[in-house]
């Protein structure tokens, strides 16, 4: 059923002290930016978020499905080097790291925090970010997919985003 609501794929990733860890981002707002991100809440990426109170999200490129494939992999350590995820250091204040050549990075500051069962959802404002190049990639009924061409109308909603 959830396999027909497309997404983005998108790497977050928390850090604090030496460790990293990486997990998955929605919107929730544009003013102010807010993201949800869904985590299991035994996870080491929301362990590390909710340490560090920080996270970064890297929206990856339609050239980046095999690195969506490994990051998806499970991880005893650090996942960005048990599985060749390129590394964009984070900007100066920060310390999650990023996907380097991804879309669009955002890196966040968690605001908010929603437990249920055995999910955690963290709210987090964005604080700075940087746009890549190419187009995202997308997931929808269980394959990666590019982002295609824009879909021409008489006239646009008026959404903020």
């Amino acid at each position: 059923m959830l396999a027909s609501l497309p997404l983005p794929v998108a790497i977050v990733a928390a850090a604090a002290g030496e460790e990293r860890s990486t997990g998955t981002v929605s919107y929730v707002s544009d003013e102010p930016p807010l993201l949800a991100v869904p985590l299991s809440a035994r996870g080491r990426t929301a362990r590390l978020a909710r340490e560090s109170g920080e996270l970064s999200v890297s929206l990856l490129g339609d050239g980046q499905a095999e690195l969506a494939v490994r990051a998806a992999r499970s991880s005893s350590g650090d996942k960005f080097a048990e599985q060749e995820i390129p590394v964009l250091d984070p900007p100066e204040g920060a310390v999650a790291p990023a996907v380097a050549g991804s879309a669009s990075v955002y890196w966040c500051r968690v605001v908010g925090e929603h437990l249920h069962g055995g999910g955690l959802l963290l709210v987090a404002e964005i604080e700075k970010y940087a746009n890549g190049d190419g187009s995202p990639l997308l997931r929808f009924e269980r394959r990666y997919r590019s982002l295609g061409s824009a879909v021409e109308v008489a006239a646009e909603a008026d959404y903020p985003l």
